[in-house]
């Protein structure tokens, strides 16, 4: 018993020793921008907090009301909240109350990912324009069809003169892509537009409950480990790998005709929803969409989009030219430690997007 007992306390002490060293050199290679995976918050509340959960029976993932998320990287350290709508914003009414409001729909570079609330692209423009810009962005993998979702069900009883729909060509095809959806995504609440145009049909997966605890034990790894962020990365690159993409995948170059086709019944079914109303269209360029245009020459997506939001009443800017003439280089306009937009990118995306367009401005 002593000897079971004795190789049983070297084999802890091994594994603990084992973990303790993953644990470092993980921390070293993040810290050093080595290794790009998410940091652990080591946030208590993190745990079992719903600020991203597939929770929206119609759209899939969105913020429970009044939640929040401590958001760790070596580029922030922020806290995010969201109101009793569940929109990372202010609180704010379903009436406009005289204002002539605009709504803002998108995904995570919407929503602010790494950036304070101030600094984000909405709250730029509500401070630009003077009229209130209301954030129903999220992340989670959101695509466009969710957008749509999202105002059909949520963002329109909100009363608005404007909308603003924010295109992350990077991932938003992908995104509304069914066979890759169940490759990546098939343990999440989504709609997809399935089958061909013009009979496209709403089809929502709805997964069965994951194990009682799973969850909880995942989202103690994820926010209280390196280990658990790296398992996660590996397994969402392993899956990735798995999907015929190439290895520079650009959105504003590698779209499929089928992807089109779903993006363009989106834009239709979002002025057949609001026909009246004044709507920009903006498309966001993520770091490979640009090296592939400065390799490659002008990307085929930006006059596609101007072709299609002219036919739709529909205003289109794409947002690759003025982050492109940054003075310090577009480089400066991410963050480093990920893909996303940091403050100085969202200040130019603002100063852009109110120059372009107003909301009482005409088509």
């Amino acid at each position: 018993m002593n000897f079971f007992l004795k190789h049983l306390l070297r084999l802890t002490l091994s594994l603990i020793l084992t973990f303790v060293l993953l644990e470092a050199g993980l921390g070293w290679l993040c810290a050093t921008g080595r290794l790009k995976i998410a940091q652990p918050s080591y946030c208590i509340g993190n745990i079992g907090s719903r600020f991203w959960a597939d929770s929206n029976p119609f759209f899939g993932v969105w913020h429970d009301p009044h939640s929040s998320f401590k958001h760790v990287s070596p580029d922030y350290n922020l806290t995010y909240h969201a109101n009793s709508h569940g929109m990372r914003d202010k609180e704010r009414e379903l009436m406009a109350h005289g204002k002539k409001r605009v709504l803002v729909l998108g995904d995570s570079f919407i929503e602010g990912w790494g950036v304070a609330t101030e600094n984000r692209l909405s709250d730029r423009l509500e401070q630009l324009s003077g009229r209130e810009h209301l954030n129903f962005g999220t992340s989670g993998s959101f695509g466009p069809t969710q957008y749509l979702m999202l105002y059909t069900h949520l963002a329109s009883t909100f009363e608005h003169a404007g909308l603003i729909i924010a295109i992350l060509p990077d991932n938003d095809f992908m995104d509304d892509d069914y066979e890759y959806g169940q490759r990546m995504h098939a343990s999440r609440i989504r709609p997809f537009f399935t089958g061909s145009p013009p009979d496209y049909k709403l089809t929502v997966t709805h997964p069965p409950a994951p194990a009682p605890g799973s969850k909880l034990l995942e989202q103690i790894l994820l926010n209280l480990t390196y280990t658990g962020n790296a398992i996660k990365y590996f397994k969402s690159l392993s899956r990735h790998q798995q999907t015929p993409l190439p290895a520079n995948y650009a959105g504003y170059f590698d779209f499929t005709p089928d992807q089109w086709d779903r993006l363009e019944h989106v834009l239709k079914e979002f002025r057949r929803t609001a026909p009246a109303l004044p709507i920009l269209v903006l498309t966001i360029p993520c770091d490979t969409d640009i090296q592939r245009t400065e390799q490659q020459g002008q990307a085929p997506l930006p006059g596609k989009m101007q072709e299609l939001c002219k036919t739709l009443g529909l205003q289109y800017l794409d947002l690759m030219p003025a982050i492109r003439a940054t003075p310090e280089g577009w480089q400066a306009c991410y963050l480093k430690s990920d893909r996303h937009w940091n403050a100085r990118g969202n200040e130019v995306a603002a100063k852009e997007v109110s120059k372009q367009w107003a909301v009482d401005s005409k088509q």
